[in-house]
């Protein structure tokens, strides 16, 4: 890990946490919605087998992944644009892999954070059941902030200021969320959009760290969950490498 990196990393994280509206987004509105869910009469789910409120937990977590890469990620590089602050970078020695890689490692940090804050809240609040290979779901952590945070530098490549980003951040963050696996289980969509919800990587990160929380998944299980999306990291990867470069 090269000087350059962690310099850059603790900056990244500097600047999340001295935001007061950004962290408000990141830890306080998921938690917010969780407990308005968890309250409302629903009952059970998934064929009367799992609380809803144990049910929606990891679909939260999945959502709050999604939206810090999506929303969190794409916002952030175009302020950094606005400010100049890549100008600046660009006369200094600091490499794009290393820009970029320290943005992905901060923003995977705060998805293991922000499902351990809301994996605590609902064990407290409503006794949420928390499967003992957690790790595993630290592991769709990692997955689904790397998949996400790349779909965030892709949208600020396309778009230089936020009027700009936020019709493409809707387009892709709405459909992720109401179609992906975090309010009610995808069979209770018409049958196209099943289909069409069978190919969004957060329908796998909300299943995975499902699955993980209430142990109904076999190892078979957890592999293709997990399979699914590093084949989306991989396509992303090579997508982002081919269109982001560190220019103003």
């Amino acid at each position: 890990m090269t000087r350059s990196f962690t310099q850059l990393f603790k900056m990244n994280m500097r600047m999340i946490y001295r935001n007061p509206t950004g962290l408000f987004f990141t830890l306080v509105m998921p938690v917010l919605i969780y407990v308005i869910l968890s309250v409302l009469p629903i009952g059970k789910i998934a064929g009367d087998r799992v609380n809803y409120s144990d049910f929606v937990l990891p679909g939260i977590i999945a959502l709050t992944i999604m939206q810090g890469g999506i929303y969190g990620l794409a916002y952030y590089m175009i302020d950094l644009k606005s400010r100049n602050v890549i100008k600046r970078f660009l006369v200094t020695p600091i490499s794009q892999a290393e820009f970029i890689f320290s943005l992905l490692a901060s923003r995977v940090l705060i998805a293991i954070l922000q499902l351990v804050f809301l994996s605590v809240i609902g064990w407290l609040l409503f006794d949420a059941t928390i499967g003992v290979n957690i790790v595993f779901a630290f592991g769709f952590a990692v997955l689904g902030s790397g998949i996400f945070s790349i779909f965030g530098f892709l949208i600020s490549v396309f778009a230089d200021s936020y009027e700009a980003a936020a019709p493409i951040t809707a387009a892709v963050g709405l459909p992720l969320t109401f179609l992906g696996n975090i309010f009610y289980p995808i069979e209770a969509l018409p049958g196209f959009l099943q289909t069409f919800a069978k190919i969004l990587p957060i329908t796998y990160l909300a299943s995975g760290i499902r699955s993980v929380y209430d142990q109904t998944a076999t190892w078979g299980g957890w592999g293709y969950d997990a399979g699914i999306l590093l084949i989306w990291l991989l396509v992303m990867t090579v997508i982002a490498l081919k269109l982001f470069k560190l220019k103003e």
